[in-house]
């Protein structure tokens, strides 16, 4: 049910399948009309045959036009669709008066208005439905002399009742889309909350980094790459130089406004595939992903570089710097190894008068300094 209201509800979708609903229509009016008029005598067979040819002609027409409307200048109005629909019924009835039911197609125009899930439409539907019948009623003497008294009034009752049927089906229809709506509103909501949540449960709130939980998480699915695929990668651990003193002396308010900002020069600085979070305190932590040991290297000391030239006017115009330990990953020694290597190259950097990057490697890579 839920998933025919929605295509229901899909205005450009309906309008389309009435479209085609027409133009078979068409093809079926015509066959049926040559085969019940083939079985009759005619004085003038000739001139039947162009009134059907100038009837499918008409129709043809204006279901193009209502075609062209759609395809190149996006209109889907229901209003042509009811006009469309009252005119085929017209056309019908007028090439077959003798035909006793025939009036009854007039339903066709008032069903179609349905889709509108509009009371006014429908209302606007069964009162030209009235007015083209009473017309044709009126000038047509064919018509006129077939259709006894009780004829008419069962066609007209036959009228008003689907007309009822139509504003009732419209009232439970719009009902159940409201409440399809609204079910669907709550859905998007909650998924909406969850995305959030997972985020939250995720990020650090003042630096918005990832944070020491979700680091590990990633790190160690990295590893595994690694072990796997042999992906490059290492670890940088970043440290701010005298962080307690920047708390004790100007408070923790510009302490927190400094991880802020050196949170966010780091993400300016990163590429796309590194990962960085907030380890814990004034501690941040990066995965260099495949990546050469000088090119994470490069980036971490552009980090350093770029903090030791910023100037805090909370810290009296001072910088905030940083010492960092990288270290690289060799291929099964683990996460522990891993956090050991770079521990101890943020250890040397600092013990050696911080604002250094130190790199800790089994070959003759140095450290460089600031």
């Amino acid at each position: 049910m839920n998933h025919l209201l929605l295509e229901l509800a899909n205005k450009s979708q309906t309008y389309r399948k009435m479209l085609n609903l027409y133009w078979i229509t068409i093809i079926l009016t015509i066959l049926l009309e040559f085969l019940i008029h083939r079985m009759e005598t005619f004085s003038a067979p000739y001139t039947y045959f162009y009134i059907l040819v100038m009837q499918t002609l008409v129709l043809s027409s204006i279901t193009g036009v209502v075609e062209m409307l759609y395809r190149y200048r996006k209109i889907h109005n229901d209003d042509l669709l009811i006009v469309t629909g009252i005119i085929y019924a017209s056309s019908i009835i007028y090439m077959n008066p003798t035909i006793g039911i025939v009036p009854a197609i007039y339903i066709f125009p008032i069903l179609t208005s349905v889709l509108s899930f509009n009371k006014n439409r429908i209302l606007l539907a069964y009162c030209l439905v009235i007015v083209s019948f009473t017309a044709l009623y009126a000038f047509s003497p064919i018509l006129r002399v077939s259709m006894q008294t009780n004829e008419l009034i069962g066609i007209l009752f036959l009228y008003i009742g689907v007309t009822v049927i139509a504003m009732t089906i419209s009232s439970n229809g719009i009902e159940l889309l409201n409440n399809l709506k609204h079910t669907t509103q709550t859905k998007q909501e909650l998924l909406v909350k969850t995305i959030i949540m997972d985020k939250l449960s995720k990020m650090d709130a003042l630096t918005d980094l990832y944070n020491h939980k979700t680091f590990h998480e990633y790190l160690e699915k990295l590893i595994d790459q690694n072990e796997r695929n042999h992906l490059p990668l290492q670890l940088a651990i970043l440290d701010i130089d005298n962080f307690k003193h920047i708390n004790d002396t100007y408070g923790h308010w510009v302490g927190d406004i400094i991880l802020q900002r050196v949170a966010l020069i780091i993400k300016e600085t990163v590429t796309s595939n590194d990962f960085v979070a907030r380890y814990g305190g004034e501690e941040f932590a990066i995965i260099f992903a495949d990546k050469s040991m000088d090119q994470s290297y490069l980036i971490a000391e552009q980090i350093r570089q770029k903090l030791n030239l910023t100037l805090h006017p909370e810290l009296d115009s001072k910088a905030a710097t940083i010492s960092i330990g990288l270290q690289n990953y060799a291929t099964g020694e683990g996460k522990e190894a891993l956090f050991r290597g770079a521990d101890a190259s943020l250890y040397i950097a600092k013990r050696s008068g911080k604002n250094k990057t130190v790199v800790q490697m089994p070959a003759s890579q140095q450290s460089a300094g600031g």
